[in-house]
This record gives C-alpha cells, sequence and structure tokens, in this order.
C-alpha cells in the first residue's frame, strides 16, 4: 500500500475517534477535528508544499512541465477507463479508453497529449463516483492529512483505486521508482497548478474551510451526474417583459363618442385604467358607477 494511503487510513481513523461528534453541519459532524487538520495541512503547505512547488515549477518550466504533467496524467488513464466501465458508461470508456491508446503510443508515453486535439480531453474519475453513481451517499465530510477534502465515500474509494491500477499488479524494473516518484511529483504538479485557483477561492472567503467543502462537495455530485462543473442555477424570478406599448390598443367601446355633458359619468371600470397605465393608482368601484348615476362630489385623485 502506497504511503499516502497508510496516511489516508490514519487520518481516517483519527476522525472516526474523535470525540467532537456534535455537528455545526449535517455533512460535517467531525467539523472541529476536520478544522484542526484543515489549519495543520495550510500551515505545511504554506511553509514546505508550495515553496518546494515554486522551484519545481523553475526547475520544469513551460514544455518541460506541460509534458512531466501529461505523463502523470496518462498513468491514472487506466483507472477512469475502468470506472468508466463499473459505471457502465460505455461511450465515455471507449473515448477515454481511445484517449489513453493514442497519447501512449503517438504521444510517446504519454508525454505529449495528443488525444485532446482529437476530441478527447482528460476526465476526472474515480471509484468514489463509482459509488455515488449506484446510490452509495457520501457520508460525513472529512478533511484528510495529506489528502485534503474527501468524504467517508470517496475515501474508500480512494483504496478501491489501488486495486484498479495495473502497477499494483505489473512487475518491472523501477516500477516503484516510478510509482514513489510519480506520486511526489504528482503532488508538487498539483500544488503548482491548483494555486491560482485556491487563492482564488478564498482571498475574500469569510470561512475558506466552509467554502472549500461546499466547492468539494458540490464538484463531487457534478462528477457523479456525469457534468463537467456544477451547474449554475437561474435567477429564481425573472423579471416580467415590459409591456410593448403603455397605451392599449382602442376597445371596441372606444367608437363611441363621449357625451359633452361632465354629469355623465366619465370613469372607466377599474380594469380598464389598469390596463390603460400600469403605474396608475387602482380606482375602486362605486354604487353609482355601477348604476349609471351621477357620480359624487367625491375627488378619487384623477
Amino acid at each position: 500500500m502506497r504511503p499516502r494511503h497508510l496516511f489516508a487510513l490514519a487520518g481516517l481513523g483519527a476522525a472516526f475517534l474523535a470525540n467532537e461528534v456534535r455537528a455545526q453541519t449535517p455533512d460535517d459532524p467531525y467539523e472541529k477535528t476536520n478544522r484542526r487538520f484543515y489549519a495543520a495541512a495550510m500551515s505545511a503547505n504554506r511553509t514546505y508544499v508550495r515553496p518546494i512547488a515554486h522551484i519545481y515549477g523553475a526547475l520544469a518550466p513551460g514544455p518541460i512541465g506541460q509534458a512531466i504533467h501529461n505523463f502523470i496524467t496518462n498513468l491514472g488513464e487506466p483507472v477512469v477507463v475502468a470506472n468508466d466501465l463499473l459505471q457502465l458508461r460505455l461511450h465515455r470508456a471507449t473515448d477515454d479508453f481511445a484517449r489513453l491508446v493514442t497519447n501512449s503510443t503517438f504521444g510517446v508515453g504519454g508525454l505529449f497529449d495528443l488525444a485532446v486535439t482529437q476530441g478527447l480531453p482528460h476526465r476526472t474519475n474515480d471509484f468514489g463516483v463509482t459509488l455515488g453513481r449506484w446510490g452509495v451517499g457520501p457520508g460525513p465530510y472529512l478533511f484528510l492529512p495529506f489528502l485534503g477534502p474527501s468524504t467517508i465515500r470517496d475515501a474508500i474509494g480512494q483504496g478501491a483505486d489501488i486495486a484498479l491500477t495495473p502497477f499494483t499488479f505489473v512487475r518491472f524494473p523501477g516500477r516503484l521508482t516510478l510509482l514513489f516518484g510519480s506520486q511526489a511529483v504528482g503532488v508538487l504538479d498539483t500544488s503548482l497548478r491548483s494555486e491560482p485557483e485556491f487563492e482564488a477561492a478564498t482571498a475574500d472567503a469569510a470561512d475558506p474551510y466552509a467554502t472549500i467543502r461546499s466547492d468539494y462537495l458540490q464538484s463531487r455530485e457534478a462528477l457523479i451526474r456525469g457534468e463537467d462543473a456544477a451547474p449554475v442555477l437561474p435567477p429564481l424570478d425573472d423579471p416580467a417583459p415590459p409591456p410593448a406599448s403603455s397605451t392599449p390598443a382602442p376597445g371596441p367601446s372606444a367608437a363611441l363618442v363621449a357625451p359633452p355633458a361632465p354629469a355623465v359619468m366619465d370613469h372607466p371600470p377599474p380594469e380598464v385604467v389598469a390596463t390603460a397605465d400600469p403605474d396608475a393608482a387602482i380606482a375602486t368601484a362605486q354604487p353609482c358607477d355601477v348604476g349609471g348615476m351621477a357620480p359624487a362630489t367625491t375627488d378619487h385623485g384623477a
């Protein structure tokens, strides 16, 4: 088992044994312990991971760093294909397998991402998504040491993905060096590439921990639904379109000639006033308006 997964299991056990089980958030019953792990991870990231990642970026600039990123990504494509099949997403499995074959052969072992130019981009997929696809709930939210945001379901899925990795069974000279070396470089590469997005998400956040938790949970649910990102909900109440004209078309009674004497009723019914001028005050019908009697002398504020 890889060292990082041993740390993950240790962190998972610590979360279960924590006695701070009174949840501030329903999906985060171990919030107090998770926040401690989060604070420790942020401190370690500022002190060690980020500086080393910047050194790595200086040593592997431009095309070199991109080639290393492509190679590490290609090493994980078999897990993506395996989970596509387990989720019965056969069309995606075909595309992802074609991507793996294209980059492994014509892309010189994955150093060049030629598949993306053929409309075959990389897709994130793992056994945690597979479990969610088949109706397994996420369980409590966890922030695991050395692994970051997770859930009970996703932590179990990471362990299962080990069995789906070909390097677990294939033996060849330098296998362990490639395995652990790619893991270490992958951490630095991910840290370097995700730094701008992380800073943008947490710079103005009142509670960065809660922001990261929300982003993680939403992105995982989006992957389970087969989407690349969480959907953007439309506004709850779209404003109604303005009327084409403030003056309504003349009705059938418009052709009648109004009597010259003001003693005859000249107040239109309330619905006519409402349609004629949307901003006019609502008129209240009086008995004289219904019976055809002369209007009272009370001023209606017209």
